[in-house]
């Protein structure tokens, strides 16, 4: 994986922009099963969408900043596979930054 050089408030926001990007995308999962069941429920939906938008912005945001976080937003206008050379979410250094 690559080596971001993470310093230590860089880390944070890392985490704390992963941890926003999770909290959002659990609305959206229970948002979705609940409209799922109330397809005609249009404050659901709008808020759906709200959600949606909002993920959207932090991925995109995210992305900018650390890399591509979902296949979708990968960059395939560069010369090589970013995918598989950045660091992923989940992998820290024993300092607690990212290698």
């Amino acid at each position: 994986m690559m080596n971001t050089g993470c310093k230590s408030d860089t880390c944070e926001e890392r985490k704390g922009l992963l941890y926003e990007i999770g909290k959002v995308d659990f609305a959206l999962k229970e948002l979705n099963l609940y409209l799922d069941t109330h397809p005609y429920d249009q404050q659901a939906f709008d808020a759906f969408k709200h959600y949606n938008m909002a993920k959207n912005r932090m991925v995109s945001e995210y992305t900018e900043k650390y890399g591509p976080l979902v296949l979708s937003m990968v960059d395939t206008d560069c010369r090589e596979w970013k995918w598989a050379t950045q660091d992923w979410p989940w992998e820290q250094n024993s300092f607690g930054g990212y290698n």
